[in-house]
């Protein structure tokens, strides 16, 4: 299989790392490497991320044209502002044997094919930082073994039955700044009681990583390890009652259902 990808950010250049790190020097958070990495194409666009990738791998290069990238791959990664998609697949003259994923939030499967003559299968998905390190789970719709399989060997994959379905998991994925201001609280309350920065964010960085290897590591239920970390009347039962009120849970709830109504485009609730 030949990977082809458009707009090398962030998250492009995470998947990359995580289909083709082999060693612990070039990826030294990963889980174990994939086996035969895929040939990748990257597009000229993101050109310092493109170059980097390209020099550290043997199996990646980059194309002189978006054109170039289509024209060589079997599936096609779309990684885009959502503002640039029209513009983007407009100039580009993609068959209708090529796949095209699109991991651009907001655009549904309906708007993509419109742009597209020749109708090429096109598949949504929402890979997150994690595949990196082969970690991430990846949200797929519609449903294709092909993709699933290059996901899979990035962490995992769950398969939307629906577009409806496939853009609630779009919306959770707008906690994670979210995760990270809950941990800058903490920390500032820290420097408030006389803590200095570094020492307040070290002792923070400490506390929560371990957390996260907890839930790499575990299926208990996330239900269960609620109960786990705290005893009845405790200090973290303390804290999670008395700042996780239900106030507070309908008010995340209702972030959530407002993100979901931009992701999908229905009226705000």
């Amino acid at each position: 299989m030949r990977l082809g990808i458009i707009g090398v950010g962030e998250i492009a250049s995470a998947i990359v790392d995580g289909l083709c790190a082999q060693t612990a020097e070039e990826n030294p958070t990963a889980q174990a490497p994939t086996a035969n990495p895929p040939a990748i194409v990257l597009s000229p666009r993101g050109a310092e991320r493109s170059a980097r990738l390209a020099a550290a791998y043997a199996d990646v290069e980059v194309a002189a044209t978006n054109q170039e990238v289509i024209d060589r791959s079997d599936l096609v990664l779309l990684a885009v502002l959502p503002q640039q998609v029209e513009e983007v697949l407009t100039e580009l003259d993609v068959p209708g044997e090529t796949t095209l994923v699109s991991a651009v939030a907001g655009v549904s499967v309906a708007a993509l094919e419109a742009l597209l003559p020749h109708r090429p299968e096109v598949v949504r998905v929402i890979p997150l930082p994690a595949v990196r390190e082969r970690r991430g789970i990846t949200a797929v719709h519609p449903g294709h073994p092909p993709v699933e399989a290059l996901f899979d060997r990035l962490g995992g994959t769950v398969v939307a039955e629906t577009e409806a379905m496939f853009s609630t998991l779009s919306a959770t994925t707008a906690t994670m700044s979210a995760h990270f201001a809950y941990l800058e609280t903490i920390t500032e309350w820290l420097i408030a009681q006389g803590w200095g920065r570094t020492d307040a964010e070290a002792i923070v960085r400490g506390q929560f990583v371990g957390l996260g290897t907890t839930l790499a590591d575990t299926d208990s239920p996330i239900a269960d390890l609620v109960a786990a970390h705290e005893t009845p009347g405790g200090l973290n039962a303390q804290v999670r009652s008395e700042w996780m009120d239900a106030d507070n849970r309908q008010r995340l709830s209702a972030a959530l259902d407002a993100v979901l109504a931009r992701v999908t485009g229905a009226p705000r609730p």
